[in-house]
């Protein structure tokens, strides 16, 4: 015979309104999920998408939302590029001209020897490392801080710009780069977001699951802990710029794509700076460092392309375009609890010590 196992003690009743300890649980995780900036994104992306629909009936066509996609594509790169810089405590500038050279520096080539976009590739990467490197330089090796570093070399590759143009304009490239810069692989799903997905994964993945990307967050919560704990703050640094200028430079080739040309004012024309800050500020990076991530920056391209796209077809004037980023800007460092302005005020820039780990 099997014994027989002692009776459970009754459970208590439930009073009224109460429920188990599942459905307890439930409240504080829903409001955990809410709180999210990804989650409230995607929310906020299709309210606006509803709401300018009721409005113009037009606005969720599958052409226009293919449009507003591929359109967030080379803002979405540049700002998981911004979004690695500001989690190390920095910022990044020069992401403007940095985009442009890289578009007109495969623009030339392609309409004039048809270059191809694999080679095009290339050599986008390469001008957007060399440019992020001397970003890099000038902030983890000479010390200077970031806006002021970033500000000059926004000038300097800004005035490279103009030279390397010569006055030209790319106007006439290959289809292949048209091909897949507006074609749909469904409708309303552009190749080119595709790319931009592929490109928030494989940040992220180097973010979260890597030693590298993890030391980032660390120097950007506190760079002394950091270094007191063997991180090689300066090396992570320049590294942070070295990546954004990689990812400008892709955007470059994204934009030329996309739209078709390139000249002296590629980046600048669009607010490339302020259009990358914002995507990453709105995705929920502070600008204290260490909190963040390409995801939310991601949604925050899409949630400015179709906040852009809405105002277009308000008949907004599109000198109002800049004002209305600028008013994101705002309510995302309002609405992020950690980035207070007393906080913002306390931090210190990195300092290394003249006895420490190597």
């Amino acid at each position: 015979m099997t014994a027989l196992s002692a009776p459970s003690a009754p459970s208590a009743p439930l009073r009224a309104g109460e429920t188990g300890s599942g459905a307890k649980r439930s409240g504080p995780v829903l409001l955990g999920m809410l709180r999210r900036r990804e989650l409230q994104l995607v929310l906020a992306i299709l309210a606006l998408g509803a709401l300018s629909s009721a409005l113009h009936p037009s606005f969720l066509a599958s052409g226009n939302v293919s449009f507003i996609l591929a359109d967030s594509v080379s803002t979405m790169v540049v700002a998981v590029g911004q979004t690695i810089v500001v989690l190390g405590r920095g910022i990044d500038l020069s992401v403007s001209p940095v985009l442009g050279i890289a578009a007109i520096g495969v623009g030339f080539p392609a309409q004039d020897h048809n270059l191809s976009i694999f080679l095009a590739l290339l050599i986008v990467l390469v001008i957007g490392m060399a440019l992020g490197a001397g970003n890099g330089f000038l902030v983890a090796v000479v010390g200077i801080p970031p806006i002021i570093a970033t500000l000059a070399t926004l000038t300097i590759y800004g005035g490279l710009q103009f030279i390397f143009t010569g006055g030209q304009e790319v106007v006439n490239i290959p289809n292949a780069y048209g091909n897949l810069g507006n074609a749909n692989m469904l409708p309303g799903v552009p190749w080119l977001i595709v790319v931009g997905a592929a490109v928030v994964a494989v940040v992220w993945f180097w973010l979260r699951r890597t030693v590298t990307g993890r030391s980032i967050y660390a120097v950007g919560n506190n760079a002394d802990a950091a270094f007191r704990a063997g991180a090689p703050v300066r090396r992570i640094l320049f590294l942070t710029y070295v990546v954004s200028g990689l990812l400008a430079g892709l955007g470059g080739l994204i934009y030329l794509c996309h739209v078709g040309s390139a000249d002296a004012t590629t980046g600048s024309d669009t607010n490339v700076n302020l259009m990358s800050i914002a995507a990453a500020l709105i995705g929920g990076t502070t600008l204290l460092g260490g909190r963040g991530g390409p995801v939310g920056s991601a949604l925050g391209a899409v949630f400015l392309s179709e906040a852009l796209q809405a105002m277009i077809a308000s008949r907004v004037p599109p000198i109002w375009e800049p004002a209305g980023v600028g008013a994101l800007i705002v309510i995302a460092v309002i609405t992020d609890r950690g980035a207070t302005p007393a906080r913002l005020l306390a931090r210190r820039p990195f300092r290394e010590p003249s006895h420490g780990p190597q």
